[in-house]
Order: C-alpha cells, then structure tokens, then sequence
C-alpha cells in the first residue's frame, strides 16, 4: 500500500493579517503534481484541516476545490481526513453523505453507540476503520483517530496514566479491526492521532503552550506492532520519533510563524510485506518567511536601530517574503523608530510583519530576587512587583507616566478586591 501523508493545513490563517490563500493553493498544486507522479493508494490528512473552528467561506471553498480535484486524479484514489483540535468535528463531518461520492472519509470525531438497549455507551471503533482499496481488493487499513482530548481516552484501570489510556484505546481498535470479516492478517495498516509524543521537537510552537502540552509516551504505541506506520499531526515539525522509523510528523506545508525556519515537506509511505520505506518530498514556499538581519541569540548579538534602518534601504527587493525586523536596544522604540522602519518598507514588495526588540538582561537586585517563598511574594504589593519586572525586561525604571497609570490600577484592582 501506497499512503501521501500531510497535514496540519491551517487554511485560512493569517500571517499578520496577510491572508494565505494563494500560498495554499500553491501547496495544493505541489500536491496536486505529487499525487499525479506517485499515484498512491490513499491521501492521509492528520488534522488541523483549517486554522479555526469557524473558517471563511474563503478557506472552505479552497478545501473543498482542493479535494474534489485531487479525487479527479484517480478514480482508485481514497482520500482520509481527520479532524485536529483546531478543526469543528461537526463542520467537518457534516458534508460526509455527498463526499462517498467522490470516495473520501472524513473523520472529525468519537462517536458513542449503545451495543444494546441497557447498556452504556462505548465507543464506535469500527467507526474508524477505514478499509482501503485497489481495484475493489482491500489492501490496507487506516485507522482514522481525530484530536481526542486527554479525558476521553477511556481507563482499564482506575490509575492509568494518559500514555496507557492512549496506548490501550490503539489497542482496542486494532482488535476491533482483527473482528472484521473482511481483515487478513498482512494487510497494511496505517494509524493516525492528533497528539504531542514525548521528545519531538517543538520549533516553531508558541513557547508560552509548550510546557502545557500532554505527551505520549511512545514506547505505549510502539509495542502495537501490527501498524505499519503512525501517521501524526499535530507538530509542525516534520519528523521520525525517536528510534521509531515508522513515526512520523508530516508537519505544516507553509510555515505558520516565523519560528517555522525549516523545510516543509509530505511523506510518501509504502508498505508491502510489513516493511516501511518512507520518501520526503519538500514544498516549495511561495512566500519564504525572513529574520532581517539574521535572527539574533541575544542583545549582543542584535544590531542597533541606525544600522537596521540603513541595511533596510539598502538590501534588493526581488521577490516578496514576510519579514521580523530585529533590533538590539535598551529601551522601547518610540513611534518615530517604529514609523521610520514601516516607511523603508513602502514600494517594496518585501511585507513587514513585526519588530522585534531585544533588550540587556540585566542582573539587578529587583523585587523577584527576594520572592524565595509565596509567603514572601503575598508580601510584595502587584505595584512593586510590575515595576520590579519592567525594570528587568528593560533595564531601565518605570517612566513616571506609566508608574501612575499603573500605579492608579493597581490601586482600583486592590480596593475592589477587598
């Protein structure tokens, strides 16, 4: 069995409210070409099909031109969507009668049945088992598991951990498929899920979430080994997990912030007598992303204002990209800085997107310093504290005009709350 393996699409995201839409529709036409030139048994999109759970109309015109050509290609090719955690499972389910007839799956959520009138609701396994076919011979199966969150994964014991509640919900859909009829033992199977594995790499996800991410232990799924290849979303990152050769993140096909500095690509996956031999193809950006001048590691690193301003007047302007302008500096720009950097970018057709500043780290003997207990930060007032912080990011004092502004809101916050 032959698989094309992408997602984490993001249609209808914008990239400093640029809108992406022809730079999709070039991904489309990349895949388009890689679809005509493999000729695979199946497309397997990993979730993050759009950016929000309410897409424009825009974005879901795209989506839906996209797939009814890609099924034009090859009357043979099947098409298998799973919904991720920024998708609506609802929206994306809800065309799911008129898409058989252009032989593709859309799998946006859990669904519960009853197995008979007294008892309680278990999960719809077969609901996800999709069987794929050549020529109206079943060669494989792709068990197509959307975005679970954490607490849907069922328990065998009351303890188990969120790995073993992942690990064993695998496991009762590979035996639910062993159940079928129409299942021999040797045929391909491809799993998907919507999830962080422990020890990817993160690059390119907000910092800020990171440390809020549940992960998989893989060693849980790994052991599971009557699935050939793991299709993950969920990580931009394209990439193997760990020692598992058969685990692989597509990741995003354009990057979605500038942190995404790497080369984006889908895997092409064949499967024949259980071995996996997997290619990447890399997609081309229709517009490259760009950290001007090179991003820096720190203020020591960063360039001043001035010598910015001036490279940026400078440089050539063959082709759009989107830019962060990086900036060493001990204080805040101002507006006149921040107008004379939009200004060297008008009639270029470079786009800017953010200014980024780096300021000092400073070792000083601030408020923070002093808070060893929470006994000790209850003692600090919210006043103290935010000029204590101010001054670290900045290495300067609170002006006295935001000391009172701040000053006069920390005074309603604490009135109010006593």
């Amino acid at each position: 069995m032959k698989i094309i393996h992408t997602g984490d699409w993001h249609l209808g995201q914008l990239f400093s409210q640029n809108n992406r839409e022809e730079e999709h529709r070039y991904f489309f036409d990349q895949l388009t070409d890689i679809i005509k030139i493999e000729k695979p048994d199946v497309l397997v999109v990993s979730g993050d099909i759009f950016h929000t759970a309410t897409p424009s109309i825009t974005a879901q015109k795209l989506y839906y031109h996209a797939l009814v050509e890609f099924s034009r290609l090859d009357e043979d090719l099947q098409i298998v969507i799973t919904g991720g955690n920024h998708d609506s499972p609802s929206r994306l389910e809800a065309p799911n009668d008129l898409w058989k007839a252009f032989n593709v799956t859309v799998i946006g959520s859990l669904d519960y049945v009853n197995k008979t009138q007294d008892s309680e609701h278990v999960i719809d396994y077969e609901k996800m088992l999709v069987p794929v076919t050549r020529k109206g011979d079943t060669v494989g199966w792709v068990l197509a598991v959307p975005f679970i969150n954490a607490g849907n994964y069922p328990s065998a014991n009351e303890n188990d951990s969120y790995s073993e509640r992942v690990g064993n919900f695998y496991k009762s859909l590979l035996n639910t498929l062993k159940y079928r009829e129409d299942y021999f033992k040797g045929q391909a199977v491809v799993a998907t899920g919507h999830f962080a594995v422990k020890g990817v790499d993160f690059k390119g996800h907000d910092a800020k979430i990171i440390g809020g991410i549940e992960t998989v232990d893989g060693e849980s799924l790994s052991s599971l080994s009557d699935v050939n290849y793991w299709a993950f979303g969920h990580i931009h990152h394209p990439q193997t997990v760990g020692r598992a050769k058969n685990m692989r993140y597509s990741g995003s096909p354009i990057a979605i912030s500038f942190d995404e500095d790497y080369q984006h690509s889908v895997a092409v996956v064949e499967i024949e007598d259980g071995k996996v031999d997997i290619c990447l193809l890399p997609v081309k950006q229709k517009i490259p992303i760009l950290d001007f001048p090179d991003k820096p590691t720190s203020y020591e690193d960063a360039l001043p204002f001035e010598t910015v301003l001036m490279d940026l007047f400078s440089i050539p302007d063959k082709e759009p990209a989107y830019v962060r302008v990086h900036i060493g500096t001990k204080l805040p720009l101002n507006q006149l800085q921040n107008s004379r950097i939009i200004d060297a970018f008008k009639g270029k057709q470079a786009i800017l997107c953010e200014i980024k500043s780096h300021f000092p780290q400073l070792v000083t003997e601030g408020t923070e310093h002093k808070v060893k207990t929470l006994q000790d930060l209850k003692a600090i007032s919210p006043f103290d504290l935010g000029c204590s912080v101010y001054q670290k990011k900045f290495g300067t004092d609170m002006p006295d005009e935001i000391k009172k502004i701040f000053k006069d809101v920390c005074d309603v916050v604490t009135k109010n709350k006593n």
